[in-house]
């Protein structure tokens, strides 16, 4: 994997037979891997704010300057050919001026209301606004504002005719930002509004702007703030102006978007076409070095999404820096941490999951109250959708992970059914509401064909666009294209929770006349499910592929073979979403994760520093409950009782008594599949068998030193997966899983004889 981002745009993936997916030859088949770059010639270029204006370098003349008024015209005029959702029932003329010192706003919100039928007009409205002012049709008027609601009552001659209104008010918005947060798993952490003088960030659903709450809106939005801080929302751009020491950005935005969310930053906006389609990055100057391959991939991801889907359904995607991390998708934007961006994996993983949102939870909306499944199929039409691209072999190593996720992260008692997801907060609902989810996709797709599955995405998109949208209605369109009833795989993996466990019993082998009969039955521990089923037979001149039915708890089946049978493997390609057995899945960092009961044991002489860092990476890690000690002070029995965190090298030797070959630990160094490693910034971090008992875990936290042992006891979180990490001068050199025995579904025979 290469390290610098410029180099890690995903432009040149090949698919499973060689081609580049750029102008791939095989579009006559699978729509989805008909790909082809867009070639526009269209280059990027930077809008940089000063002076009087903003100048589009490379672009030609620069911008000329105007009065808010005079862009507010604009904007009503040019968004004339802009198509919207549904006929729209308001237009709201927003003006947003910031005062970022005092962390406040100020907001004047001009109000058209085509037609109400009440006599009152709702609107949320944040419990944070004060000097409220209200008037219609140019009067004064009394209103009521309680619990985030504001409730303005109109005369018998106003109901059921034009209506405009008038709403001014100003708000301090000053939620507390993270500055070194140590856990990701609240991608927003709990900031929903916030204004500062390096950047403000106000979230949809705070409350920031009046939302009618009687029918559709479309918004035409000028956002005055200090020099240089340019302003990003949904829809799309009508540019941003710097005059009298006040830049202001102007946006239209139709009623394909619903609650509006801004973000405001030292900004540098570079843009390139994509067919009518705008890409953008507003990115700080330190991060604007990664602006063109940014747009490069998002090119890349709009025309793979176009071609697999259908066409875009908004004017614009922008790619927006964060002054915090965040991780959001926004219709036509997404917003992330400037930390983030950074990583060179962002740009071939999460960038193109935020696009496909605009296709998929920002273009076809969620019903919430029936179950988020945005972000499963999200999941894998992106994440998973990559590894597929870039070999067999990668999407099913995906698939075995995700299994093994829900199976360590989600115990049964916490285990939930699709429907209920909402939103992630933690690592348990991420692992139903994304992994899990993922899975149920693919299932479809195995179960109804590359044609029908991929159709029936096309079918979904092209007829729910902006409609609130169910599990029920996806399953609608899968059972439409795929010509059947879907109701029993819809309410055994959607509508109830929980997933089958499953293993291979009383294999019997017996050579007849030259043929091997070999015999046996798939047991599923409760609750039973119904599922086919791939069984996989190797033999010395051959490999046989079955599909069984599997409905109830024993399920029997025969295979029979020319040739000495070596191998039967059940489930080999990790296609069913199963729970699986704990010798299925070597001990990962995010079993310590998951743990209910964690010992934290310091060993002795540890640095302050370290023992610091060890309390930073019990936050990264979630753990909630875990009990701090000195090593001095427990024995085996206490041991027993818990998982085990072990920061430093411990004088109880018999913690060891369960690492593997591939680890071995020294007072001063440590060896790691070969390599040694002994200076004073290396850290290793590994996950093993408990050394005393059954079905728990032991974890080892071994900084050589304080150096950089604070900066990788944040990071370790992040590789939930893995079993073992090793980090030189604070990044990570080496990570992987150990080695498993054989599996419950795989049987082995000894020369043909077991």
């Amino acid at each position: 994997m290469k390290t610098n981002p410029s180099n890690s745009i995903p432009i040149n993936w090949r698919c499973r037979f060689g081609c580049q997916v750029n102008d791939h030859p095989h579009s006559g088949w699978l729509g989805f891997y008909r790909h082809r770059r867009e070639k526009t010639g269209a280059r990027s270029a930077p809008i940089v704010v000063g002076g009087t204006g903003c100048k589009a370098s490379g672009l030609g003349a620069p911008i000329k300057t105007a009065t808010t008024s005079t862009i507010l015209l604009l904007a009503i005029v040019l968004s004339g050919s802009v198509s919207l959702a549904t006929e729209p029932d308001a237009w709201h003329h927003l003006q947003v001026e910031l005062f970022p010192e005092e962390k406040k706003l100020r907001v004047i919100d001009e109000l058209s209301i085509a037609k109400s039928r009440s006599d009152r007009l709702d609107f949320k409205l944040s419990r944070r606004a004060e000097q409220i002012r209200i008037a219609v049709n140019g009067n004064p008027r009394k209103f009521d504002f309680k619990n985030g609601r504001l409730r303005v009552g109109l005369a018998a001659n106003e109901k059921d005719k034009k209506i405009r209104i008038v709403i001014r008010y100003t708000a301090i918005f000053d939620d507390p930002v993270p500055v070194r947060p140590v856990n990701a798993d609240n991608p927003g952490y709990g900031v929903s509004a916030t204004i500062s003088e390096i950047g403000s960030f106000l979230l949809a659903g705070s409350g920031w702007y009046p939302e009618w709450v009687g029918g559709h809106s479309i918004y035409t939005l000028n956002v005055i703030s200090p020099k240089g801080m340019i302003a990003v929302t949904a829809g799309e751009s009508k540019g941003h102006i710097t005059q009298n020491d006040k830049t202001t950005s102007t946006w239209f935005v139709d009623n394909s978007v619903g609650g509006l969310s801004l973000s405001i930053g030292p900004y540098i906006v570079r843009e390139k076409k994509v067919g009518q389609i705008t890409a953008a990055t507003y990115f700080f100057a330190e991060t604007d070095h990664l602006a063109k391959d940014y747009l490069e991939a998002t090119a890349h991801y709009l025309s793979l999404y176009q071609n697999l889907f259908g066409p875009y359904p908004f004017k614009k995607f922008a790619v927006v820096e964060n002054f915090f991390p965040t991780g959001f998708g926004f219709p036509s934007y997404t917003l992330i941490g400037g930390s983030v961006l950074r990583l060179p994996f962002i740009i071939r993983t999460s960038l193109g999951h935020e696009i496909a949102h605009c296709w998929w939870g920002n273009g076809v909306r969620v019903d919430y109250d029936t179950g988020n499944w945005s972000e499963a199929l999200t999941t894998y039409v992106a994440d998973y959708l990559y590894k597929e691209m870039k070999s067999e072999e990668d999407a099913r190593g995906y698939r075995l992970q995700i299994l093994r996720n829900y199976s360590t992260l989600v115990k049964p008692d916490k285990d939930f059914a699709l429907k209920q997801f909402q939103s992630r907060y933690d690592p348990v609902t991420k692992t139903v509401g994304y992994d899990k989810g993922a899975m149920v996709f693919h299932m479809l797709r195995k179960q109804l064909g590359e044609e029908a599955f991929w159709g029936a995405l096309s079918d979904l998109y092209r007829n729910r666009l902006f409609k609130t949208t169910s599990w029920t209605d996806i399953q609608k369109a899968f059972e439409a294209r795929g010509q059947r009833s879907l109701q029993d795989f819809f309410d055994q993996w959607v509508f109830q929770s929980g997933a089958p466990q499953l293993y291979l019993d009383e294999i019997q082998t017996r050579r007849t006349g030259g043929i091997w009969r070999i015999k046996g039955r798939i047991v599923q521990e409760s609750p039973v499910f119904s599922l086919d089923l791939n069984l996989i037979l190797e033999s010395r001149a051959q490999t046989i592929s079955r599909t069984i039915r599997i409905s109830s708890k024993e399920t029997p089946f025969q295979i029979n073979s020319r040739s000495m049978p070596l191998r039967l493997v059940a489930d080999p390609d990790s296609d069913i979403m199963r729970r699986l057995f704990a010798d299925e899945i070597p001990p990962a960092i995010n079993s310590i994760k998951s743990s209910s009961s964690v010992l934290a044991v310091f060993s002795s002489d540890l640095e302050p520093e370290v023992k610091s860092a060890a309390r930073t990476l019990i936050l990264s890690l979630g753990l909630k409950n875990y009990t701090l000690t000195e090593e001095n002070e427990i024995n085996r029995e206490k041991l027993l009782e818990k998982d085990i965190l072990m920061i430093g090298y411990p004088q109880m030797k018999d913690i060891f008594r369960n690492l593997p070959d591939q680890i071995a630990i020294h007072q001063k160094s440590f060896i790691l599949n070969n390599r040694a490693y002994d200076q004073p910034s290396d850290t290793f971090f590994g996950v093993f068998p408990h050394p005393f008992a059954e079905n728990r875990i032991a974890a080892l936290f071994f900084p050589l030193s304080s150096r950089q042992a604070e900066n990788v006891a944040r990071k370790i979180t992040h590789y939930g997966k893995y079993s073992y990490l090793a980090f030189q001068n604070g990044q990570n050199r080496a990570k992987g899983f150990w080695s498993i025995e054989q599996s419950p579904l795989e049987y082995r025979w000894n020369n043909g004889k077991k």
